[in-house]
Formats: structure tokens, sequence, C-alpha cells
């Protein structure tokens, strides 16, 4: 009796969303928020009973943690305990969203889903295989942008298309690291290959990669799909620009075999349309070699059931600025600072006593004269001469050519183009002249220098040939800039960067514009499934990056519409969306089963959230809560990725340590608490092992900062009277709750019992063992490695 398979296209994921009305008249109380009327309405359905709202603490260290990942202080904590306003807890919720260290909590949690890693390859050899070494400053535009409410729609455009959608944004380019961090250096289709697999992945919840070989088995995804996806990506290459105020980066490495990519840490990297008509071939069995090439090359395209709003593909005339970095004025100040610079170098030394010469210039000349011969000082001087002629030469190049640009590219309207032309031509001229002039002149000392050595000197007759030699090259260079300098009609000077193609396919601006159209049914539903998944611990849709036909289906159908609709109506806003679920009665819910054994009957894993699921802390959010109780976490925000060697010595927030998918690419406690997998990460693994106590017990790292809390107690904290008022203080400020009457109890008695078993010390040092002991204690406490 098998079936016909039904239209595709009829699949739930496919069929755009819908917002639909929020269900009305439960019996429950009437729900005042819309998510809530969705989730009581299956609650209702299904005689589920919900959890009571969680208790003022558990809820305010719950928000703290899932929107800037550190959990309230003792002041915040006694703050909102005493606000009995009905807006507080939303004043608190907007005090978060604007708190810049929410851009830092869910970058990580974006950083996951698009696949962050800084560079790798061989690390150990120092050989930029694999992504690139400039690629932190993604990792800081996503933090930005999540601070700045830039909307997922825009924020997705451009990753896949900056440089064509906003060519003279410097931060839209380094956006593009989404597909540098793909960037294979020893295989271009590996490259490919990855851009396709986790575009579709992280965007559209599509298992592109299963077409690489054959028609997907599920989706209604063609091999030929699989290429004409892969079309968008196959122009593009990377390019290395200069950054304002830094030295100049050269161009980006190429490979070459033998020779090593190694790190540069200067200058920033995106991607740039280098071979607009480069072809795609179509390769059969997933191995590029068994290239089809009487297929001809593939055009760009999308599968037939998604194509409905593909916007046509045109090229995209880019800007001077885009295509010639070097216009841009901070580069050319760059560049002109330099200069000026080399005008007024740092000072030489003076003459020593005696008569000598302090300048390394002179070391040559033999220690045991009682002064500097007068032709060495003659030559000294007139190479210090010649060299300041040619900076200041080289200042007035750099101004011509600076002025012969903005005349050249429009900037300076009703400027003589040509005439700026042949003056920066003269002016570079000229400088190569002074430059080479200098060049004659240090020689020259040079050869004065090995002169002035005495006679017995061995090694003098060598000096003097060597320098003579080198004197007769320089002369020769001068000759030659003097006979360029002849010429006063050219127009020719050198550009301030690389010039590249003034033209962009305009292909993957269509492909971003095609991802973020409201019309496509795939990715508001896919981004509001990652957003719920990391405030609730589980999502709406449990197979995360594919919502095809073989994928799961939502438990909550209607509200991840609704959902998918109001963040694309709202501008893609995801603050606006995080406000919306934490404000929820849902979100606020306790954790604790409790006694309702209907609902743990019914439903064991919690999918209609009757209750709110509790879950692990990530790796990062450990750490970071760590140092944050102990007052040692900085607040500095973005820069270059630091060692995980340094991860348990020094206090900079997790985010900022490499990940790579190498040895050393996880901190200590990364791989102890599960940290990210740079190479697929769109739902972290969680586990719970008992190396992880005796981390949090034992480290250290905990008995560090342990001892650091103690010795900010007030004067009076080493004494017994002061116990109870100890352990309310640390209760409050590592678990952000006082404790029960039992546990003070507990804590007093084991205080006491510890400093009783300390015989051989002093009270005091007795009494500051005891409570680092309690802290080490509370810092393995389920309360706080454990979100609930």
């Amino acid at each position: 009796d098998e079936q016909p398979e039904q239209d595709p296209r009829g699949h739930w994921a496919f069929r755009p969303p819908v917002r639909p009305p929020p269900p009305e008249g439960t019996q429950m109380a009437a729900p005042r928020h819309p998510i809530d009327a969705f989730v009581e309405a299956r609650l209702q359905a299904e005689g589920l009973t919900p959890r009571p709202p969680a208790e003022k603490h558990v809820l305010l260290r719950r928000v703290y943690l899932d929107l800037i990942g550190l959990p309230p202080t003792r002041s915040q904590l006694h703050a909102f305990l005493a606000d009995d306003s009905p807006d507080a807890y939303e004043a608190v919720v907007d005090r978060l969203l604007c708190d810049p260290r929410h851009g830092e909590r869910w970058g990580r949690h974006w950083m996951d889903v698009w696949r962050y890693s800084d560079w790798y390859g061989r690390r150990a050899a120092n050989d930029v295989r694999n992504s690139a070494s400039q690629i932190w400053r993604w990792r800081d535009w996503i933090v930005q942008s999540l601070n700045e409410d830039k909307g997922y729609g825009r924020m997705v455009a451009e990753m896949l298309a900056g440089d064509e959608i906003a060519p003279l944004d410097v931060q839209a380019g380094y956006a593009t690291g989404f597909l540098i961090r793909n960037y294979y250096s020893l295989n271009p289709n590996e490259w490919m290959r990855s851009n396709v697999e986790h575009t579709g992945k992280a965007f559209l919840g599509l298992t592109f990669n299963c077409a690489h070989c054959h028609d997907h088995k599920y989706d209604p995804i063609a091999q030929e799909d699989y290429f004409r996806l892969r079309a968008f990506f196959e122009p593009m290459y990377i390019r290395q620009d200069r950054v304002p105020g830094e030295a100049d980066p050269g161009p980006f490495q190429d490979y070459q075999y033998s020779v090593l990519r190694k790190i540069q840490r200067l200058g920033a990297v995106r991607v740039f349309d280098k071979t607009p008509d480069a072809p795609t071939w179509f390769y059969t069995g997933g191995d590029e070699r068994n290239r089809v090439e009487e297929r001809g090359s593939i055009a760009p395209g999308v599968p037939e059931f998604l194509a409905g709003w593909l916007p046509k593909i045109e090229p995209v005339e880019l800007p001077p600025r885009a295509w010639y970095p070097g216009l841009n004025p901070a580069i050319q100040e760059t560049v002109l600072a330099d200069a000026r610079r080399a005008v007024n170098p740092p000072s030489d030394p003076p003459l020593t006593k005696g008569g000598k010469e302090g300048s390394a210039e002179l070391a040559a000349v033999d220690a045991t004269a009682v002064e500097v011969p007068q032709a060495v000082r003659d030559a000294l001087a007139t190479a210090r001469a010649a060299n300041v002629a040619a900076a200041r030469a080289e200042v007035a190049s750099v101004e011509g050519r600076i002025a012969a640009d903005r005349g050249k590219y429009g900037e300076t309207p009703g400027a003589d183009a040509s005439a700026l032309a042949r003056t920066a031509s003269r002016l570079e001229r000229e400088a190569a002249v002074r430059k080479a002039e200098a060049q004659v002149a240090s020689h020259a000392h040079a050869l004065a220098v090995a002169e002035a050595k005495p006679e017995s000197d061995s090694e003098r007759a060598k000096a003097i040939e060597a320098a003579n030699a080198q004197l007769a090259a320089a002369r020769k260079t001068f000759e030659g800039a003097q006979a360029a300098a002849a010429d006063q009609t050219s127009e020719t000077y050198s550009p301030f960067s690389p010039v590249y193609p003034q033209t962009s396919s305009g292909r993957r601006r269509a492909l971003a514009e095609w991802i973020t159209s409201a019309e496509n049914p795939l990715t508001a539903r896919v981004a509001v499934n990652h957003i719920w998944l990391r405030h609730f611990q589980a999502p709406l849709v449990a197979t995360v990056y594919d919502f095809g036909l073989s994928g799961a289906a939502p438990t909550h159908p209607e509200l991840l519409d609704w959902l998918a609709v109001e963040l694309v109506e709202s501008n893609w806003s995801m603050k606006h969306l995080h406000r919306l679920i934490v404000t929820s009665a849902a979100y606020a819910r306790s954790s604790a089963v409790g006694d309702v054994a209907q609902n743990a009957a019914v439903d064991p894993e919690n999918k209609l959230l009757w209750r709110m699921n509790g879950g692990r802390m990530e790796a990062e959010v450990v750490r970071d809560s760590l140092l944050y109780c102990a007052g040692r976490l900085g607040q500095t925000i973005g820069g270059q990725e630091l060692e995980n060697s340094e991860s348990l010595a020094t206090g900079r927030r997790s985010l900022y340590y490499a990940v790579y998918p190498e040895q050393g690419g996880k901190s200590p406690l990364g791989e102890l608490f599960d940290g990210p997998e740079p190479l697929e990460c769109y739902r972290r693994t969680k586990s719970i092992v008992p190396q992880q106590a005796l981390a949090l017990t034992n480290s250290e790292l905990v008995h560090q900062l342990s001892a650091r809390i103690v010795r900010e107690q007030p004067p009076d904290a080493g004494t017994a009277g002061d116990d109870d008022q100890f352990v309310t203080r640390m209760f409050e400020r590592i678990l952000s709750r006082a404790p029960t009457d039992a546990e003070r109890a507990v804590c007093l008695e084991a205080l006491e019992a510890q400093r009783a078993l300390q015989t051989a010390t002093d009270g005091a040092t007795a009494a500051r063992r005891a409570r680092e002991s309690l802290l080490r204690a509370l810092f393995n406490h389920n309360d706080f490695v454990t979100i609930r």
C-alpha cells in the first residue's frame, strides 16, 4: 500500500510562515503574552499543569546569565528583591539588553552557529592553511553588530556579501569573515564545499552537502542545485587591506608549495570577486577530478521550489574607494604621518668623552682612536643631511600623490587631474633621486669609516673593497634616478595600495537578498529556533540545521511561525525577540519538576514547556563567572585572540581566547565543560563528568580565586563571630541567593570543623583556609554551574 510522495512544497518548513492569531480563552489564567497563549493552549490540550513562577532570585540569575553571561552582583540582587514595582523585571531586561556584555554573550552563541574559528592548519609550524590570522575582526564585528541591534537579516547579508551591498563600509568587509573562515589554502574546492554546506545549514536549515555526490535523498535538491549554489561563491578570493594607524601588511599571501603562509597580524582581510566569470564545473562522485566539461559552466541558482523570489543577478559597479582602498583618506593620512616622522627621527647620541662617536654608525672605527677623523665626521654630516632631504622629498611626494588621487577620482571637484598627476609623478621621481643620493652619502660615510681603520687592521682592505663596491652601485642607482627625473610629462605615479576589479559579479548580493527575503520560508524560522534553544535549553525544532523532509517536526509550529513573522516585521531585531521571550511566563517558570506526576508521565522531556528547562553553564560562562565573582574579569572588549595556555592566568573574557580544531584549540576549562567545536557546533553537547567537579574544587585557578575573595573581606572577617555574615555574603555573591537555614547551619559547622582540624597553624590562617574551603564548595554547587 505504498503511497506516492506528497509534493515537497507542502512540507511545513517550505511554506511561507503566516502569523497565526494567538489562541484565546484557555481555562488557565488569561495569558497576557502571545508566547504564553500558544504554550498554554498546548498544555491545556494535553491536560498538563504549568509550574509556578520561579523565585525572584532564580529568575534574576537566569536572565543575567542568559543575556550577558554573568551573574548579578550582590547589590543588583538586593536592589531587585527590594523593588516591588510591576515593571521591575522589565527594567532589568532592558538594562541587560543595553549592556555591551550582551553582544559578547550572544556573540559566542552565533559564533557557534557560524563556525567561528581562529586560523589553523599547522599551528605548530606557524603555517596558516585555514582561515586567516586577522579573522578576529569578524568576531568583533559580530559583538558590535549585536550590541547595535543590527538586524539578523542585515548581518546575514553582510556576512555573505558585505563587499557588494556596502562596499565602503569597512565593518561590512570584516563580516565576510564568515566566508574567509572556510578558506583552505591547499584546495579551493574544499573552500567552496564548506561555503555551500554551511551557508545551507546555518541560514536555511538545509543540508545542501547531501547533494554533493547525488540528488538529495529526502529534500527536493538536485545535484545540480549543489553546484548552482556553489556558483554564487566561485568568483571570490581574499584580499588583505591596510588598517589606518598600522603598517602596510602587503598583499594577501597566495599558497605556494613548500612556502609557509606565516601568521600576519597587521591589516584586515575581506573577500572580493577576483574572477567574475569563473566557471563552476559539474563533477561526479564528489571528486572534482571527475569534471563533466560537456555540460558547460553551471550558472548560479537555487532549487526550483525556492526560486520564486531570487532576484536577477546584476554586476555591481563599485565606488573607487572600494576597489582602490588606498584612496581612503585615513590610509593616506597614515602614509603621510609615516613620511613626516622620518623627517625628524630620534636624535643621534652625542660624541662620547674623548671625542669618540657614540653612534652605531661609527662602531667600526677602532675603539683605541683618540678622536674620530674629520673625514668621517664630514661624511656622517653629509649622510645625515641627505637623509633629511630624502625624507622631506618623500613627504612632498606623498602629498602630491594624495592630491593627484583626489583629483583623479573626483574627490576634489574642479581639479585639473592631469596637472596634479604630472606634479605627483615629478615629486615621486625627485624623491627617488633624493633617496638614491642619501644612499650614496651613506655608503660614502661607510667608506670613510673603513678607511679610518688603522693600517694594522687585517680587515681594513676587505672593508674598503666592500664599501667601494656598494658606493659604486649606489652611484649607478642615483644616475638612473636622475635620468628618470628628467621626464616632465609623465602622469604615472605609485598607488597607495593594490588596485582590485572595479566591478563585482553581484552573485553573492543576489544570494544574500534571496536568503534574507521576507518570502524565504526558512531563514527566520531557523534564526528563531537558534535563539529559542539558547533561552530554553531546547529548541522548537530538534534538528537545528535540518528543516527538511527528514528533519524533526516543531513542538509548537504555530508559535514558531508567529515568532518568525514577528522577527521579520520588527526589522529582524534580535533584541526585540530576546525581550519578548524573557518576559514571557513560560520563561519565568520554575525549573523544578515538583510533584506533578501527570506532567512527567505525559511529557517527561518537557517538550511542551510545563516547566523551565535547567541547563549546565557553557565552558565560557563557567570561567567568566568564576573570575567575575572574584573581581578578576576584565572589561576590555575586542582585539586579537589570546592563547588558551594563558586562560587560567589572565582575566580577559573567555570569548577572546583562541578557538580552532587542533591541539590547543580549547582552553583547559573548555576541554572539560564542552567548549565549542569549531568545525560544527550548531548545538553544543553537554556532559556531566567527575573531572568537572574536580576542576571546580581542586584546580589552581579556583584556589587562587577563593583566596582572593577571602583576602578582600572586611577587617573582622577572619573572626568566628563573623561567620554567619560571611556565609550570607558568599551565598549571595556566588549563588545569587541567601542560604537556607539548613545550609547556613551546615556551613557554620563546616567552618568550625575546618578550623579545628588545622591545629598546627595560627588562628587567622586556620580561619582563612576554612573559608577558602567553603568557597570552593560553593563554586562546585549545582546552583552555581546550572542555569535553572
